[in-house]
């Protein structure tokens, strides 16, 4: 009982003594410049890392050894093998969806 009425002091006292900070469009400037900066960074990560990638793709030459592989797996599993390119660039494409699909799904949560 004697709670509820220090309460109803307390908010009453907080009532009639409030005080109205003038904000001047401070809070909407810097809502406004927090996800642009955000945004802006990310991209510039997503290039450099993109980047990277591909120049270690061609300093390595990984497209000619996932080649080379998918080659001795499409004989391994006895599919004809006159276009191991097709197979190459088939098993890429579905393995780029699904590291994709699975970026997507990560980056919405």
């Amino acid at each position: 009982m004697a709670d509820d009425r220090d309460e109803l002091l307390v908010r009453k006292f907080f009532e009639d003594n409030a005080v109205e900070v003038p904000d001047d469009g401070f809070t909407r400037r810097v809502m406004r410049r927090l996800p642009d900066r955000e945004r802006r960074l990310s991209r510039i990560w997503a290039a450099v890392c993109a980047v990277a990638g591909v120049l270690m793709l061609l300093k390595f030459n990984w497209l000619g050894v996932l080649v080379s592989y998918i080659g001795s797996l499409v004989k391994g599993i006895g599919l004809p093998s006159d276009d191991i390119g097709s197979y190459a660039l088939a098993l890429v494409s579905v393995l780029f969806l699904i590291f994709l699909g699975g970026y997507k799904v990560l980056s919405e949560e």
